[in-house]
């Protein structure tokens, strides 16, 4: 990113309202499709709406979905709507016809009052508490990387955070002489009192921060942040959490996590374009946190988490797009249609003899992700089978690092659009495939 005009970045934030975008605009049909997608709904409570296929049938339409494909691997990437798609498109033509004034104009005109404003709208926090980074691991490992420690200090985390942050944590160790205390919660977690009950053991006044995942993308669980970050704060310690698989998914906002950090990418459930993510920190903790790419003098607040280098703002610009879609469609109505999806498959799944789920059913567990593992099938091959042969997509996942050796198998995570006929489609799928794996 270009700095030289961006020394006013935090009274650009507080005038956005008024800013007027010079840099042309997809002029989209969120707006029309909000009309469309309200007249269906018909004043029903989301949990009602979520199992109406014909009104997620028409929220499809605004997807360019690759014929012939059943993508059930949307915990990696979501794809984008039409309508991002065609803003992305639009708006690198025109950045990269004229690079060395339209970077900046379009930070300045789009990225600032839209992205970043619409991001403290999504997330309830102060603009000027958030920094544009380029995904989830670049906000966390600022964090679990800046943060000033000394030898004798202690981080607390866990197995099932993700493997980027525990190879941070780990960098740290062996730089700095930390202490690492790197939990394995059980498979499943009976409740969410027994990871409370975890962590409340393992914190000491030695803790200096807590590593947190909202939704581990290894098992699906959803971790009870707000209690244990209680019991940290108790002790002392800061809390750092990894939204990456809750954001835009999961209905909250940062304070409902009492957490001092927060990280997440803007390329899983908020639908925006590969190469975007946000860092929120408390105001008071802006000064002593050390950026990864050391910044401009003149970089204060926020924005020095923000630079490195020239960055192809276009991206950044494209997630405006994607804000407006989220809002539109609504959080809860969102939520809800993926808790739905996820328990119509699971619970098919499950009857299957051999089957386990890394999470129980209870509301509270999941929301999304479902992994399972299933005795005597070999879910790698499976999971290569179904693309190969059904074109049907969805990720095996194991611990690679040996962190947990006893974490192996097979994720699903469905869109909103995902229908229950492709659901079908896919649990048959999985039975022929592990019929001869």
């Amino acid at each position: 990113m270009i700095l030289n005009s961006r020394r006013s970045f935090l009274s650009a934030l507080t005038a956005s309202v008024g800013t007027l975008a010079l840099a042309p605009a997809i002029r989209g049909n969120i707006e029309s499709l909000a009309e469309q997608w309200l007249a269906m709904a018909d004043g029903r409570d989301a949990e009602t709406l979520a199992r109406d296929e014909a009104f997620w049938a028409e929220v499809r339409k605004g997807f360019d979905l690759p014929e012939g494909i059943l993508n059930l691997d949307n915990g990696y990437c979501n794809p984008l709507s039409r309508e991002v798609m065609a803003d992305l498109a639009e708006r690198a033509r025109y950045t990269e016809q004229l690079p060395g004034k339209r970077v900046e104009s379009l930070y300045e005109e789009v990225t600032v009052p839209e992205v970043i404003g619409g991001l403290a709208r999504v997330l309830g926090v102060p603009a000027n508490e958030l920094a544009l980074v380029r995904n989830a691991t670049e906000a966390l490992d600022t964090v679990i990387l800046g943060l000033p420690m000394k030898a004798g200090d202690e981080i607390v985390c866990c197995t099932h955070d993700y493997y980027a942050m525990l190879d941070a944590i780990e960098q740290r160790r062996t730089r700095e002489g930390i202490t690492v205390k790197m939990l394995t919660p059980p498979l499943p977690a009976k409740s969410q009192d027994e990871l409370v009950e975890m962590y409340a053991k393992a914190i000491t006044p030695k803790t200096k921060l807590v590593m947190l995942t909202h939704v581990s993308n290894m098992t699906g669980q959803i971790f009870p942040v707000k209690k244990i970050a209680a019991i940290a704060h108790r002790a002392g310690a800061e809390v750092v959490v990894d939204g990456a698989q809750t954001m835009a998914l999961l209905e909250h906002k940062i304070t409902d996590l009492d957490c001092d950090y927060y990280g997440a990418s803007l390329h899983k459930w908020l639908m925006a374009p590969v190469g975007a993510g946000v860092l929120w920190m408390r105001k008071e903790n802006i000064a002593k946190v050390w950026p990864l790419v050391p910044s401009p003098a003149y970089a204060e607040g926020m924005l020095k988490y923000s630079w490195s280098g020239t960055y192809p703002e276009f991206i950044s610009a494209s997630a405006a797009k994607a804000i407006r879609f989220y809002e539109k469609l609504g959080s809860a109505q969102k939520e809800e249609r993926m808790r739905y999806l996820t328990s119509y498959w699971r619970s098919k799944v499950e009857a299957i003899d051999g089957v386990r789920f890394y999470t129980t059913d209870a509301r509270d567990a999941s929301c999304g992700l479902g992994i399972f593992d299933w005795k005597g099938v070999d879910l790698e091959k499976v999971q290569k089978r179904l693309w190969e042969e059904e074109k049907i997509l969805v990720q095996y996942m194991s611990d690679y690092a040996g962190r947990d050796k006893l974490l192996k198998g097979m994720r699903v995570t469905p869109n909103i659009y995902t229908s229950t006929a492709e659901l079908d489609r896919f649990i048959e799928a999985l039975r022929k495939a592990a019929a001869v794996s």
